[in-house]
């Protein structure tokens, strides 16, 4: 008998699979598991973000505002309250592969960019939070005039519409 002859045998294979039949279930179930738990159509990834990330950036930009609105006639000493839409979104970078096999097939594969120093990938592109609404609470809220010159700069520097900023007086605290 040949060698070939001997690991082709039908009733050593079938003795095999019987012996790790149990070994190759699990093992399928493992592959359908790892299928499952993996997205390859993801197109962006969303840097997981916490509280404190959106609480810094919402702070800078607080400050910001009642420095340049406190400087404007008739303002006064001011308070600005920002509520965000979402917490921003950051994109990173990735190696898309791609191919077509004789039956027409297509096959993508993404991998994203990781810096070689740490585990973080490469960002390309920060979208930073979406502005929902604007209170200024100021010590000239009570003028028409100043309201205007408030929800104009608003609305120029941020991008959004007079309905969603809202200007009152400040009250007197001796």
């Amino acid at each position: 008998m040949s060698s070939a002859k001997k690991s082709t045998d039908p009733v050593k294979l079938s003795l095999f699979f019987r012996k790790y039949r149990l070994w190759f279930i699990l093992g399928f179930f493992v592959l359908i598991l790892l299928f499952l738990l993996v997205d390859p159509q993801q197109e962006s990834a969303e840097k997981p973000k916490d509280s404190s990330d959106l609480y810094a950036y919402s702070t800078s930009l607080k400050r910001e505002l009642e420095t340049t609105l406190s400087q404007m006639q008739g303002v006064g000493r001011c308070t600005v309250l920002i509520t965000f839409v979402d917490s921003g979104e950051w994109i990173y970078a990735c190696d898309e592969d791609g191919s077509t096999s004789e039956s027409g097939k297509i096959t993508e594969s993404k991998k994203y960019v990781l810096i070689s120093s740490r585990s973080d990938g490469l960002v390309l592109k920060v979208y930073t939070p979406a502005v929902r609404g604007i209170a200024v609470i100021c010590e000239g809220g009570d003028s028409a005039r100043v309201k205007s010159d408030v929800t104009e700069v608003l609305s120029g520097t941020l991008g959004i519409t007079a309905d969603r900023i809202s200007v009152k007086k400040r009250t007197v605290q001796e």
